[in-house]
């Protein structure tokens, strides 16, 4: 028999303060930069609270595998399938067919809680941004439920076989994860964000505290200053930890931990600290929390391209009072209800209308997937333009070959052919947006009679000594890149990169500048290439939809694109070691970046080019890349 768990005010309050600093972040709540570690706050509350229901039951013999799956999709189906279904259906409505393919397989992944699995699985260097995919925010929910996929089966095993066993598993289990974390989080940030194994300490630390055998002070003074100290510790994190931080690794200690003593100090003592947490604005809040966080994202998502140009305030105010509106209806009219009457949703109603409503969602996802988001409603010219987000980019790129990728080995794999085959030559070393210069500069280096090489990886910014997280193969095509140089000495490098958007990046950039010339090579700096804030044919679609002539990027450029240019326009004022062209000085005019051309796009996704974006920016740029020291050169007098 299941006996419910008492009621606890303060975690409630805890709930509340995890939720709305979820909630605050995601609508731009600039003052509260770590917002997101609200999720780690419901990580270890479900943790403590889910497993002293397990303990307590499997203790007394009663513990049945059926009863607790029912329970959880009691608390989490409901919602969910109804909060994914008005989702689904808002997002053919508003979403463009690339857009609306790329939520119908999240969806999918959603209903079968690997919602983080898809998610991770996506956050390559080509995927869509965050601000795209609606259903982004499930990927709690896909660890949570992998995690009790697991976790019970772990109890009763030890339960019934080592029961005095059940703290050491807990506590290896929980260093293990933790070690693996923050491991991972130096090769790839995304697994330590997604993954459970790489998660699964923080609920480990909730069932950790909810262990038979832990003691609670009783003592107000005590108690009260462990739920301030933790509180304390949650909201500063929130105030201190940004999305630059290293998170979450040992970082995500601080509002796991936090979380995890203000449980301990409110779990048995009364004080006013306690009293304050559970008081009612706080019980609100946490009784909606979950509801309000499935509802907010979706909001954010829908909201900014509908209301692009709303002010930032009214954006924060009016979407978290949306959302709390919304988060209240699905606790009180989905939630409650099926939680609390058990004679209209006895257990084969719940286990039945979990599969369905699961069935409905992913039909709905497959017909949308296989009817590529039903490009059909719209205009044959908006379709076309849409049509170019599937853009064979592979041979632009050079990809596999000389443009390497995670997952594809290091400078090891670069092929011969990105090798010059002669001298002269020049040589491009960087990023993804230098690599698709290519084509143009091995035009204008064969009419000047120079063979071209490409040392080129994702997200690989040319600089000597720097160490590429998201990009681990970077390291080594770097290294190999410069003693190549080196040794060799090109008549000209090309140097590029996406990011070059600091100080220190451009101090090691003029290192690696200095060993280049001191060596006799020409070194020629790029600039930033256009960006834009989503992929360039859906912007270009929907102002075509809406029939607005402008194809300029305007607002929809990516600010980060001014930032760097900026940053290196002055830094390579009057440089005695190398040339710098600006990309968008040369093919901007008043820094107005056209987005199509002749009805082709210029771009993909949100930064690299079709061939008709390298024939309109490229193209130009090879030849103020040979500039004219080289037209006056031997080779040039020969050429066309």
């Amino acid at each position: 028999m299941h006996h419910p768990l008492r009621y606890r005010a303060h975690i409630d309050g805890l709930r509340a303060i995890a939720v709305l600093g979820v909630v605050l972040f995601h609508f731009g709540a600039d003052w509260l930069p770590g917002g997101f570690i609200g999720v780690d706050v419901f990580f270890v509350i479900s943790g403590f609270l889910i497993s002293k229901s397990i303990y307590a039951e499997t203790t007394e013999g009663s513990f049945s595998i059926f009863g607790f799956y029912e329970r959880r999709m009691r608390r989490i189906v409901p919602a969910f399938l109804v909060v994914s279904a008005i989702t689904a259906v808002v997002a053919v409505f508003l979403l463009f067919p690339p857009q609306l393919v790329s939520f119908a397989r999240s969806l999918i992944w959603s209903a079968l809680a690997f919602g983080n699995v898809y998610f991770y699985r996506r956050a390559d260097y080509f995927g869509p941004s965050a601000e795209e995919m609606p259903l982004l925010h499930y990927w709690s929910l896909g660890v949570e439920e992998q995690f009790y996929l697991v976790f019970p089966a772990l109890v009763m095993l030890c339960h019934r076989w080592r029961p005095k066993a059940l703290p050491f598993v807990i506590g290896s289990l929980l260093l293990a994860s933790l070690i693996a974390c923050e491991a991972i989080l130096r090769v790839d940030p995304a697994a330590a964000f997604y993954l459970l194994p790489f998660r699964a300490f923080e609920l480990l630390i909730g069932a950790a505290l909810a262990l038979p055998g832990v003691r609670f002070p009783k003592n107000a003074t005590v108690g009260g200053a462990a739920v301030a100290a933790g509180v304390g510790a949650v909201l500063a994190g929130m105030a201190l930890i940004t999305e630059q931080s290293p998170f979450p690794g040992l970082l995500a200690l601080v509002p796991c931990l936090g979380t995890a003593l203000a449980i301990w100090g409110g779990e048995r003592s009364d004080s006013l600290v306690t009293r304050l947490v559970g008081s009612r604005v706080p019980r609100f809040f946490g009784a909606i929390s979950y509801s309000l966080y499935l509802v907010h994202w979706p909001i954010v998502v829908f909201a900014r391209p509908a209301f692009p140009e709303i002010d930032p305030l009214v954006f924060l105010v009016g979407g978290t009072a949306a959302s709390t509106l919304l988060g209240w209806l699905s606790w009180r009219y989905v939630e409650q209800p099926v939680r609390q009457n058990r004679a209209i949703f006895p257990r084969r109603v719940v286990f039945g209308g979990t599969v369905a409503g699961a069935a409905v969602l992913i039909t709905f996802a497959g017909i949308t997937t296989g009817e590529r988001g039903f490009t059909g409603r719209l205009p044959a010219d908006v379709q076309h333009v849409l049509a170019q987000t599937h853009y064979p980019f592979q041979p632009i790129l050079r990809d596999g070959k000389c443009f390497l990728r995670d997952g594809r080995g290091g400078a090891r794999e670069l092929a011969p052919e990105c090798f010059p085959a002669g001298e002269p030559s020049i040589v491009l070393w960087g990023s993804s947006h230098l690599a698709q210069f290519y084509q143009a500069v091995a035009a204008a280096a064969k009419a000047r009679g120079y063979s071209v090489g490409q040392f080129t990886g994702a997200a690989c910014l040319p600089l000597e000594g720097f160490r590429n997280v998201p990009s681990p193969l970077c390291d080594g095509l770097n290294e190999f890149a410069l003693d190549w140089l080196l040794k060799h000495k090109p008549a000209i490098v090309v140097l590029g990169g996406d990011a070059l958007v600091s100080p220190d990046h451009l101090a090691l950039l003029d290192k690696t500048i200095a060993k280049l010339t001191a060596a006799g090579i020409e070194v020629v700096v790029l600039g930033p290439v256009p960006m834009f804030k989503r992929p360039g044919p859906e912007i270009v679609a929907e102002r075509m939809y809406r029939r607005d002539a402008d194809m300029n990027a305007g607002q929809d450029m990516d600010d980060m694109v001014f930032t760097a240019e900026k940053l290196m326009t002055r830094h390579f004022a009057g440089h005695p070691d190398a040339r710098f062209i600006s990309v968008l000085e040369a093919t901007c005019p008043q820094m107005k970046c056209p987005m199509m051309v002749g009805g082709e796009p210029l771009q993909y996704d949100a930064r690299h080019f079709t061939a008709a974006g390298v024939d309109y920016y490229a193209r130009p740029l090879a030849a103020l890349i040979f500039g004219a020291h080289h037209a006056g050169s031997p080779a040039a007098a020969a050429a066309p």
